[in-house]
């Protein structure tokens, strides 16, 4: 059953689109990268990398690499063999991204007799809404859409939010302008913009929340918590059935922000470089 690779997303999407769909929430990464390469998205100007692992004509196995982002573990079985496979096809990884089972295995086998050290980068948990309870009372102000007069501002809180978390990409102003077209960037307004919640188009019924940013000059008044529960109610009621986030792991103060709002973790993901 060998590994089967490919730079194109089209082979890879027709194989592996029924394996991802069974759960679509667990794999929101997988599902809206897939969405957006097939609507004409690219991600950087580097060679893309697909992979699946084929038995009796179905996928059991998913794999993609869009760089400047992580090779992207969604689905494996055997991580000795698709390091194996990897190898074998002269496949650069620089690092992974996945659930922590998964990518414990996987960087063991692919440091194993090579001198290449594993370090973890980020630790992340996947959280998925269950019912929705916007802030009550909630802070002052209101949410709304995100209008084009808000696009500078809120590219500097993108830039501000990727220097925060140690992003590898800042958010590209035209995907932003089609968030905001798209009404899928919401703003928390209290005399001006305080807080933003983005999130991406839903794929197979779930929505996912990507950033959730509040300057630090207006933190510690609730502005988070109902940005992101207005985000989440928009989504539910124009197209997701689902919504799901991932946050920083090892901070606990917007974790316990997300749950007051109805959110429940679901499971634990890490990012590991090789160096």
């Amino acid at each position: 059953m060998p590994w089967r690779f490919s730079e194109d997303v089209e082979p890879y999407a027709e194989a592996v689109l029924p394996l991802l769909r069974r759960d679509p929430a667990a794999r929101t990464v997988a599902l809206t990268v897939i969405d957006a390469l097939l609507a004409g998205q690219r991600f950087s100007d580097r060679t893309m990398l697909f992979g699946w692992l084929e038995e009796d004509g179905k996928a059991r196995g998913a794999i993609s690499h869009n760089p400047p982002y992580d090779l992207l573990l969604s689905v494996v079985p055997d991580a000795a063999e698709l390091a194996r496979a990897l190898r074998d096809a002269g496949a650069d990884v620089p690092g992974v991204n996945g659930e922590i089972e998964t990518v414990e295995r996987f960087a063991a086998a692919w440091t194993d007799g090579t001198g290449l050290e594993a370090k973890t980068w980020l630790e992340m948990r996947l959280f998925e809404l269950g019912t929705l309870v916007p802030p009550d009372p909630p802070p002052p102000g209101a949410a709304r859409p995100a209008a084009d007069a808000d696009l500078e501002l809120t590219m500097r809180w993108f830039d501000a939010f990727t220097e925060e978390l140690g992003l590898p990409d800042r958010m590209q102003e035209p995907y932003v302008r089609l968030a905001i077209d798209d009404g899928r960037l919401w703003l928390w307004d209290d005399g001006g913009p305080v807080a933003l919640a983005f999130r991406a188009t839903a794929a197979e019924g779930v929505a996912r929340v990507t950033c959730v940013y509040t300057p630090p000059e207006h933190r510690g008044r609730r502005y988070g918590g109902a940005i992101t529960a207005a985000a989440c109610a928009d989504a539910l009621a124009r197209d997701a059935e689902r919504v799901v986030l991932f946050t920083d792991a090892d901070n606990p103060a917007p974790n316990v922000v997300y749950e007051r709002i109805g959110f429940r973790p679901v499971a634990d993901h890490r990012v590991v470089r090789f160096g």
